[in-house]
């Protein structure tokens, strides 16, 4: 965040030069403009003179072949630029040490996340992507997750479960713990744990918790408010099927019947649920009544996943605790 507002105001500035001053390059320069925290500073095109708009024309391809580029730092070559004019760019990166890059001709606005491998000879786009792809960042995000999880569990759930489990047993009949069949990766089903905070009925796969719900016993009402009840979860965590942070994990029955309506609705199990995610640290949390709710927390989710960090966790995490210290209106 330094090192943007400092390229903003004029520090640790980088030159380029645009081969080709189609749309292609024109988008590149129009969003280097808009873009000013890049600290990449465009000094015009070389292209086709026919093709001249009000962006800063520096002549045709050939006369980059003799231009002095002492002072550019990067060189952005359209696709649509001739194959000899690519050549001797490569070449001058080379030689000069000027960064190359190619600007594709493919519809990015469609592919959020992808990236440019090669087998053997043969470039491939892998055009979906996602940062918890990569195998050192699921190690980083899953070794969050034990620590974290091992933490709640020796401070916390070790005299959680013994307490809150015998109010639970002389409160209303039934298990301590609540289980029930969610979509995880891959759509794949698993149980996810909560203390029980309702009554024993056969409605609890169907029908969601509401305000004043009669299912809901008085010890239940205080751990859904406090969001107490969501704490065994951290045993999902430990197991694997579960982490700190990500989606939160729908029922199954609320998968059907949103799965088609939504838009790229199966994006959000990608990767693992979480405890908590975006969608609820944005308030977002609790029954779902109408489309719209649905679909902000999966717009969010979608979010989430696309633009993974782990600095991203730990505010998210911070913001639930914030919100959970505030009290949430729809945690009942």
């Amino acid at each position: 965040m330094v090192l943007d507002k400092y390229r903003e105001f004029g520090g640790n500035i980088r030159y380029a030069i645009i081969l080709g001053n189609d749309e292609l390059g024109t988008k590149l320069f129009q969003t280097l403009i808009k873009k000013s925290h890049y600290g990449i500073r465009c000094q015009g095109f070389y292209g086709v003179e026919s093709d001249i708009n009000d962006h800063p024309y520096l002549g045709g391809f050939d006369e980059f072949l003799d231009a002095d580029l002492t002072n550019i730092d990067h060189i952005y070559v359209s696709e649509r630029a001739p194959k000899y004019i690519l050549e001797r760019a490569i070449e001058i990166g080379e030689t000069s040490l000027k960064r190359v890059k190619l600007l594709p001709e493919f519809k990015t606005e469609a592919i959020k996340n992808f990236v440019l491998r090669r087998y053997d000879a043969v470039p491939v786009i892998d055009v979906n992507n996602l940062p918890l792809d990569a195998k050192v960042n699921t190690f980083t995000k899953r070794l969050f997750d034990m620590v974290f999880s091992l933490f709640i569990t020796v401070f916390f759930l070790s005299w959680m479960f013994p307490l809150f489990g015998l109010i639970i047993k002389l409160e209303s009949k039934g298990p301590v713990l609540f289980k029930q069949l969610r979509h995880g990766k891959g759509n794949t089903p698993f149980y996810c744990y909560k203390f029980r905070t309702m009554v024993q009925n056969g409605e609890a796969d169907f029908t969601w918790a509401s305000k004043n719900d009669p299912r809901v016993t008085k010890f239940g009402a205080f751990l859904r408010k406090t969001s107490l009840d969501e704490f065994p979860q951290f045993f999902n965590v430990l197991i694997g099927n579960m982490s700190i942070v990500g989606p939160r994990p729908h029922p199954l029955s609320l998968n059907k019947a949103y799965e088609t309506r939504v838009e790229k609705y199966a994006k959000r199990h990608a990767y693992k649920p979480g405890v908590t995610g975006l969608a609820q640290a944005m308030g977002f949390r609790g029954e779902i009544t109408d489309y719209y709710q649905m679909s902000s927390r999966v717009r969010l989710d979608r979010f989430y996943l696309q633009n993974w960090s782990f600095l991203l966790d730990i505010k998210i995490i911070a913001l639930t605790l914030l919100a959970l210290a505030k009290g949430q209106k729809l945690a009942y």
